[in-house]
């Protein structure tokens, strides 16, 4: 049986080039959403206990302008914002699961001055990374840097919030390729 003239000279639809570009952007743009919803929803635990520190430092340690919140782990997780109060003095909160220590800045050592003491102790070395940490108990500044002395290997230096005296140091494992 042999099909009618005008079903054997049917095409089959195209799709023209306009609606291929369409459709094209259609998926591109569907996969950046996408993308940036997967990455908001990664690190969201992240940013919702950042801005609950904020919230506890501004509320309990009376700060009324934040200029950083960092998240030290090491022996335990702690919060340390930073930020002044409303006489502009600038001070430090460390939350941690038991308490809430609140130091000011300007009667310890400062991010610069132990910077200054580090570069004077480790002559040439310049530090990878400088955060305010928690160690052995009490407040701390945590210095990583690159070591080229002796065998060359990253190290941790842990010093003193409150006066600056090292605690200790942690030579990390060199990785070879």
């Amino acid at each position: 049986m042999n099909l009618s003239r005008s079903e054997s000279f049917r095409r089959m639809p195209r799709i023209s080039w306009l609606r291929w570009i369409i459709v094209i952007f259609g998926f591109i743009v569907f996969l950046l959403v996408s993308l940036a919803l997967y990455i908001r929803s990664a690190d969201s635990d992240y940013r919702h206990e950042e801005r609950r520190a904020v919230a506890i430092a501004k509320q309990q340690g009376e700060l009324t302008d934040i200029d950083s919140a960092d998240l030290h782990t090491w022996q335990e997780k702690v919060w340390i914002v930073t930020g002044d109060d409303a006489q502009g003095e600038t001070w430090m909160i460390w939350e941690r699961q038991s308490e809430l220590l609140k130091l000011k800045v300007s009667e310890n050592v400062s991010k610069t001055r132990m910077i200054n003491k580090f570069a004077e102790s480790h002559a040439g070395e310049q530090p990878n990374r400088i955060l305010p940490g928690w160690f052995q108990g009490a407040p701390a500044w945590e210095i990583r840097y690159w070591s080229e002395t002796g065998n060359h290997h990253e190290a941790i230096d842990f010093y003193s919030f409150k006066d600056g005296t090292k605690l200790k140091t942690y030579e990390l494992p060199t990785q070879r390729s």
